[in-house]
């Protein structure tokens, strides 16, 4: 993967005097739209103009509350307001033993709460990872941590059962059962359900590829156009660009599951909302065009994601997924 423009990582490197949070509990996604926008062609100047529209909603970044250090992890994780600590903590140990060694430790380390921040710790952590930086892994694995939260203990999978799309198909009446103010206060509530494990565990070990569960992700937005689902469809994105630092995937594809039955039910699984409508005809250069000016910071993710997935893949579903959603906007 080739390097990303200069003014870019200038942009990435200025944004990290805002805090990875703002509202409270809503993710910062300046970076992540800045490396989507510049993967996807965008001019210079459509890029730092993104960044200055968007800078707008962001907060500063917050005072240290404290150290971080090997004997205070426990006390700091999880914690939101301990972001800028968990940022010298990283940047610290980045500096001493490497971004990919303190990626590959940390990513093995976070993996059991992978849909925390609502998947933008795994999200913001790819995208640094394809072109951020050093600093900039250190803010995503910042928010990672301050914001870690699991689903409970994995189930145990036995190696027959249903694949990905069809175990998600069979999901119903879970429609406005699951309230909440975010994705992960309403995933919070479904995972606290005692008949979670179960359904998490219909579907066969072995037909839990990461190939398997991107697909279940895009037909299930493609059915439900849910604004929780669309974050799955990144999130498998995500995790495959991560897959090359992972201690062990088997095991992570496992946590993606989970994670991912979890947002689909607390979204109201099949009966989520409209199946998807627009012009599926659309070139990935027009495609990409809308997205370049379009000043919206999912739309431009997840048209990079959808890219990215697609050629990966193979698959044009992705290319007519991404030309319905932006000819629709």
């Amino acid at each position: 993967m080739s390097r990303l423009r200069l003014r870019t990582e200038d942009l990435i490197a200025d944004g990290h005097r805002f805090s990875p949070f703002y509202k409270e509990s809503l993710s910062n996604h300046l970076p992540m739209a800045l490396v989507a926008l510049d993967r996807l062609g965008a001019s210079v100047e459509e890029i730092a103009a993104f960044a200055e529209h968007y800078s707008k909603i962001l907060e500063p970044m917050p005072a240290p509350a404290g150290a971080v250090t090997e004997a205070t992890i426990g006390e700091f994780l999880g914690r939101r307001a301990a972001v800028a600590s968990w940022i010298a903590f990283f940047r610290a140990r980045i500096a001493t033993s490497g971004a990919e060694a303190m990626t590959r430790l940390w990513l093995d380390k976070l993996m059991p709460g992978i849909s925390s921040v609502a998947f933008h710790g795994l999200l913001r952590l790819s995208y640094a990872v394809e072109g951020g930086g050093d600093a900039e892994r250190a803010h995503a694995l910042a928010q990672w941590a301050a914001d870690y939260v699991t689903l409970g203990e994995l189930p145990v999978f036995s190696s027959a059962g249903l694949p990905p799309e069809a175990a998600l198909a069979l999901l119903s009446g879970s429609k406005g059962r699951y309230k909440g103010g975010n994705i992960i206060e309403r995933m919070s509530k479904v995972s606290a359900d005692a008949g979670f494990a179960a359904i998490t565990a219909n579907v066969g070990a072995v037909e839990l590829t990461t190939r398997a569960l991107a697909r279940a992700m895009l037909s299930a937005y493609r059915a439900t156009t849910s604004f929780t689902v669309l974050h799955g469809i990144t999130a498998c994105h995500a995790f495959r660009l991560l897959t090359p630092l992972m201690r062990d995937e088997a095991q992570g594809r496992l946590y993606l599951w989970q994670a991912l039955v979890c947002a689909y039910i607390s979204a109201g699984g099949p009966d989520a909302g409209k199946p998807l409508a627009g012009d599926e005809s659309l070139s990935w250069e027009k495609i990409a065009r809308l997205a370049a000016v379009s000043r919206g910071e999912h739309h431009i993710k997840l048209v990079y994601t959808l890219r990215s997935e697609g050629d990966f893949y193979g698959d044009d579903a992705y290319r007519r997924t991404a030309s319905a959603y932006m000819s629709s906007r």
